[in-house]
């Protein structure tokens, strides 16, 4: 499993992020019918489909060993924009049945192969600006928002991705072997790459975010809307507005050290 099961961060049922390695050689006549069928029941279970299409029934996330290890050079060494987030989707990968030791062959493989390549570690960080910020004084309103027609965000896009995303390349450039994301700044504080107090407050920050997404999520499921990451600024409360105004601060200061650490400007 990937995502935010992959780094045990999953609150309520998400997506599903899945994949299959096969040990080399392997063959099962009806394998496409099994992965379909898998897909089918975690749908039944509640869990979507995953609309980047990252689960088993996609034959790129479904391969042997030796082709996959091929798919992961052609994510570090080719020219396909989606190979960053692809490989950085996987490194968070967790094994939750069959043969740890297929994962953790791909998962050194991919390692080894990055040792030295500064340049797609830092193509990999410069994902963290993928989804636009909010337009100019955004935040500084919020605050004055509640006056106005119901307006919504995305908490994931500007809120938790940056900080997961972020720990997650910094993770990759000083191959660290954590998963979760507070366990990753952790160790990263422990090195002296981040500072314990921009890491406090990035970890304060998560929290603060994903149990808005909890609540967030509660509510809309209690109203019989559709879970997602949209959070109408309306349902938001005074002590959540200011929480939200100050977090997203943090979040542009973390940014600022990416693209600084990473040399994504000029």
């Amino acid at each position: 499993v990937m995502g935010s099961e992959g780094r045990s961060e999953q609150i309520l049922k998400t997506d599903q992020d899945n994949a299959l390695l096969l040990r080399d050689g392997y063959q099962h006549p009806q394998l496409t019918e099994i992965t379909q069928q898998f897909s089918a029941a975690l749908l039944g279970f509640g869990y979507p489909p995953c609309p980047g299409n990252i689960m088993v029934t996609n034959p790129m996330w479904c391969q042997h060993l030796g082709s996959f290890r091929q798919t992961v050079g052609q994510w570090l060494h080719g020219a396909d924009p989606e190979g960053k987030m692809n490989l950085a989707i996987f490194m968070d990968a967790r094994a939750v049945a069959g043969d740890a030791a297929l994962l953790l062959n791909a998962r050194d493989f991919a390692l080894k192969l990055a040792i030295g390549s500064e340049t797609f570690v830092g193509r990999m960080a410069s994902a963290i600006d993928q989804f636009p910020e909010p337009a100019s004084g955004w935040w500084q309103r919020l605050p004055l928002l509640q006056s106005r027609e119901p307006e919504t965000f995305d908490l994931k896009k500007i809120g938790t991705f940056p900080i997961v995303h972020g720990a997650r390349a910094l993770a990759r450039k000083y191959r660290l072997e954590a998963l979760g994301t507070v366990e990753r700044l952790q160790a990263l504080a422990n090195l002296q790459v981040l500072s314990a107090a921009l890491v406090r407050d990035l970890v304060e920050t998560l929290r603060m975010l994903m149990a808005l997404k909890l609540r967030n999520n509660l509510r809309q499921r209690a109203l019989g809307q559709e879970i997602s990451n949209l959070v109408e600024l309306g349902s938001l409360g005074t002590l959540d507005r200011d929480q939200l105004t100050d977090a997203l601060g943090i979040i542009r200061q973390f940014k600022q050290f990416l693209r600084m650490h990473f040399r994504l400007e000029g």
